[in-house]
Formats: C-alpha cells, sequence, structure tokens
C-alpha cells in the first residue's frame, strides 16, 4: 500500500509511473509462448490425465472378476493411445527441430524421454537468464519466510507446471540409484535430510546440469566414475 485514499485512473497513472521509474531497468517485455510450447504442455497434460485415471481404475478393479477380460482389453487400448501420444510427442519436437535438445538432456542418468521432453518445453518458453530463473520457473526453488530472529520453514513456490515436477521426481528417485548420482543422494539422506527432501534437491540438481547442456549446446559428461586402466 502506498497510503492512498482513492483510486482513479490518475492515481494509478502516477503509481504505474512510479513503478517504472523504479523497477523498470529489471523488467522485460512479455512475449508469447512459441506453439510447439503450448502443443507439448497440451500432450504431456493430457497424457498425465490419462495415466492418472489408468492407475485409479486398475486399482478400483482389481477384484473384479466378471469384467475382467474386458477391463484388460480396455487398459490395453489406454496403453495404445499412451503412446500414441509419446508418439505424438517426437513428431513435434521433430517438426520444432528440438530432437537434439531432448537427446542433450536424455543423456542425463535418470531422465527419460518423457522428462526431456518436459524440460525442453520449459526451456523454449522465453529467455532465462541463468539456471536459478530457470528452477523458478519449473516451482523449484524455495520461498523463504523468515521474520526477525524466526526462521521459518522452506517450501517449495510449485509455481507453473506440476507434471514437470512430477516427471523430474521420478527422475531423481531414478538417477538416485545410478552411480552417477547415489553418491550424492546418499550425502544428503545421512545429513539428515529425508527422503522427499533428498529427491528434491537431486532433481534440482538434474534439471540445473540439463539447463546448462541446452544452453550451451553441450553434450553430457557422465558423472561415473570410470574404471582405472
Amino acid at each position: 500500500s502506498v497510503g492512498g485514499r482513492v483510486k482513479t485512473d490518475p492515481s494509478d497513472a502516477r503509481l504505474l509511473s512510479r513503478f517504472l521509474r523504479n523497477e523498470g531497468e529489471d523488467l522485460r517485455p512479455w512475449s508469447p509462448p512459441p506453439a510447439v510450447y503450448g502443443k507439448l504442455q497440451s500432450l504431456l497434460r493430457r497424457r498425465a490425465a490419462l495415466v492418472s485415471a489408468r492407475t485409479a481404475m486398475t486399482q478400483s478393479w482389481a477384484n473384479e472378476t466378471l469384467l475382467k477380460a474386458a477391463f484388460e482389453a480396455f487398459v490395453t487400448s489406454i496403453d495404445r493411445l499412451d503412446l500414441l501420444m509419446q508418439k505424438k510427442m517426437k513428431e513435434v519436437l521433430r517438426e520444432a527441430g528440438l530432437h537434439e535438445q531432448v537427446a542433450r538432456c536424455q543423456a542425463v542418468e535418470g531422465i527419460g524421454f518423457l522428462t526431456a521432453t518436459a524440460l525442453v518445453m520449459a526451456f523454449v518458453r522465453g529467455e532465462f537468464k541463468n539456471s536459478d530463473a530457470y528452477i523458478a520457473f519449473l516451482g523449484m526453488d524455495l520461498r523463504v519466510s523468515d521474520s526477525g530472529q524466526k526462521t521459518g520453514r522452506r517450501r517449495l513456490t510449485k509455481r507453473g507446471c506440476s507434471e514437470i515436477r512430477r516427471l523430474l521426481h521420478n527422475a531423481a528417485m531414478a538417477a538416485s540409484k545410478s552411480t552417477a548420482w547415489k553418491g550424492i543422494y546418499e550425502q544428503h539422506r545421512n545429513s539428515g535430510k529425508a527422503t522427499t527432501q533428498a529427491l528434491v534437491i537431486l532433481a534440482r540438481k538434474l534439471a540445473r546440469v540439463a539447463f546448462a547442456l541446452m544452453k550451451n549446446q553441450d553434450e553430457y559428461v557422465t558423472k561415473a566414475s570410470k574404471p582405472a586402466c
């Protein structure tokens, strides 16, 4: 609040002028997302809904014997639709010239095709100044709530697409079992962090590595130790 008692067009204009005068250097013009972003986002979200529905129905029909064969055929059709959606994602990526970026991300231990696609989708949304900005866009940055001498609990902001965070969590689970990332994961677990906390930290590291690869057009070099010659 700036202490104004009225809200009129002139007062709003003065407030905007003051904001631009003080914060203008840090502002950037808004740009619409590219078409490929909307296509991939739509496919990823619909696939997530499909997988969620499949899981829920499989659990609820687990003890149903009278219609078992019919339900299995239904699940098979869902699986075919899932494969079709992933095929469509590959077509969209290829048409947009992003298949090499996906391959770069997939080279990182734990990151599969779907996670790589989600990371590339987020990357093409806009110009990110650094990996911190990219992490913030993914909603994996921390919200700090400190006051005076009180240190509040850190929580993820969880802004943006929740499906990307879900895929990154799964990628972190897979990476935590790999030679390249197991040591980092166990280091955080041994320091007293909960499993979820350690996985979130690892997920952020994976996202930062993927961002660097895409930003610099580099090829991934594994962190796994190589056997001595």
